[in-house]
C-alpha cells in the first residue's frame, strides 16, 4: 500500500514553497530517514523539493525512482497569516500521510504526520513563527500574532467538511497556473477572515471550481 507524502522547501525569506509529491514509503522510516542522510542541507533539499514526483526514495543511498515526471509545486507566500492553510491545501491534496518540510531557517527537516486537515493545521499554526525564523520572538509579538489567528483557526476547527471540499477542488485545479492557484487561496482566504465562512458552508468542489474560474476571468478583464 502506497505511503504518501509531501517533500516541501519553505523559503519564508523569498515568499514561497516549493513541494514535490511522494508516492511509495513515504514513512519516516523509510522516506524521512533518506531526507535526514541524503538531503539534509539548504542546496540539497530545495533540489529534491523540486523533483515534482517522486515514487520511491532508497533511504540506503538516497537514490530515487520516478514513474511520472511532473512540475513541481512552486507557491507564493502572499501572507504570512495563511502560510499554514497554503502548506494544508498542498498536503490535503496529495493525500498525503506525512509532510517532510525544510527551512532555512531551521535547517533540518521537520517532519508532520498528517492525522486530518484540522490537526494538521493546527500543528502548522504553531510552526510558523519557526519556519520563517522567528521562533525568538518577544512574548509580546508572539501574543499578538496567536490572537490574529484565532478566527482562521477557528474557521477550520468548526468546517472540516469546507476545508476537505476546499483541498478537493484544489487538487482538481493542479494544472492551472501555480501563480493563479496561488493568488485566489490568498484571496479566498482573506474572504473568510474578513466576512466570515457561512457564505462557503453549501460549496460543491464544483462550486469552487467555478468560483476560481470567474476569479481568473475577472483578473483578465484588467
Amino acid at each position: 500500500m502506497a505511503t504518501r507524502a509531501a517533500i516541501i522547501y519553505f523559503d519564508g525569506d523569498n515568499g514561497q514553497f516549493t513541494s514535490t509529491y511522494n508516492h511509495y514509503d513515504g514513512y519516516p522510516e523509510n522516506l524521512g530517514v533518506a531526507l535526514e542522510k541524503h538531503y539534509n542541507d539548504d542546496f540539497k533539499a530545495h533540489k529534491i523539493s523540486r523533483e515534482g514526483y517522486i515514487s520511491y526514495m532508497d533511504p540506503e543511498t538516497g537514490d530515487i525512482e520516478q514513474k511520472h515526471q511532473q512540475d513541481p509545486d512552486v507557491e507564493q507566500l502572499y501572507d504570512e497569516d495563511v502560510a499554514a492553510s497554503q502548506i494544508n491545501s498542498v498536503i490535503q491534496g496529495y493525500g498525503a500521510d506525512y509532510a517532510y518540510i525544510f527551512s532555512p531557517a531551521l535547517n533540518k527537516w521537520v517532519t508532520i504526520k498528517n492525522g486530518g486537515s484540522n490537526s494538521t493545521m493546527n500543528t502548522l499554526d504553531q510552526m510558523m513563527p519557526e519556519l520563517f525564523g522567528r521562533g525568538d520572538m518577544g512574548d509580546e509579538d508572539m501574543m499578538e500574532e496567536k490572537n490574529y489567528m484565532t478566527e482562521w483557526k477557528s474557521f477550520l476547527n468548526e468546517t472540516n467538511e469546507v476545508d476537505k471540499v476546499m483541498s478537493q477542488a484544489f487538487f482538481k485545479l493542479q494544472d492551472e497556473p501555480k501563480e493563479m492557484i496561488s493568488a485566489y487561496k490568498a484571496s479566498l482566504a482573506n474572504d473568510i477572515r474578513l466576512n466570515g465562512k457561512e457564505q462557503y458552508a453549501d460549496f460543491s468542489v464544483e462550486d469552487f471550481i467555478e468560483d476560481y474560474n470567474e476569479y481568473v476571468n475577472d483578473k483578465m478583464d484588467f
